[in-house]
């Protein structure tokens, strides 16, 4: 009856190892376990938070070298911007930056209604510390907020500092400078406003 029992205990052991993971022998199973932890989001290589950097203070200015209307016309776009009190998680030296357009580019059939184009399309970066970012700016959203319109345009770092990271930059526009632009006998050519910058993983 004794050597019974010590079997049956001998099985429930086995059992229960098996739930617990305990591994092959060589504890192989066990790290899978752990790997497979890590890769949740536990793994020490990057930090748990998603942002690398931002710059929440900041001036951008949107210059159309055909003045806009309402009905679509060619106009040379550029965007030029300047951020600073940059935070950032990662220890950076980075505090401040300039970013914009390499050169105007010609933007066909822009109107009042699409100013979100303004900005788009490859971007420059220089930081404070002489290091630069290649943007890549391909994505565009307008929200009208009462008297403001909040441009926000997102896009990918494709070379240089932070490179692979995604950076979202939004520039905040007086709905009345859009509306006294767009219906002058000029067109609109200027605007301005606050802008905000930031870079995250992707």
């Amino acid at each position: 009856m004794r050597a019974t029992s010590w079997g049956v205990k001998g099985l429930v052991l086995v059992w229960l190892c098996g739930l617990l993971a305990c591994g092959d022998g060589g504890g192989r199973q066990g790290r899978g376990t752990l790997e497979g932890q890590e890769s949740g989001g536990m793994t020490i290589e990057r930090p748990p938070e998603k942002v690398l950097i931002t710059c929440p203070i900041g001036h951008g200015e949107a210059k159309y070298g055909t003045g806009v209307k309402v009905s679509p016309r060619d106009s040379a776009v550029s965007f030029q911007a300047t951020v600073s009190n940059c935070v950032t998680v990662l220890g950076s030296a980075v505090t401040s930056a300039t970013l914009g357009s390499e050169a105007p580019s010609l933007v066909r059939g822009i109107s009042c209604a699409d100013l979100a184009r303004a900005g788009a399309g490859r971007q420059v970066v220089t930081w404070n510390t002489t290091e630069t970012s290649t943007v890549l700016m391909s994505q565009s959203h307008v929200s009208v907020q009462d008297a403001t319109t909040l441009v926000t345009q997102t896009g990918k770092v494709l070379s240089g500092k932070f490179q692979g990271a995604t950076a979202v930059r939004t520039t905040t526009f007086l709905s009345t400078d859009i509306d006294n632009g767009c219906r002058s006998d000029e067109g609109l050519t200027f605007l301005k406003g606050p802008a905000t910058f930031s870079v995250t993983y992707p």
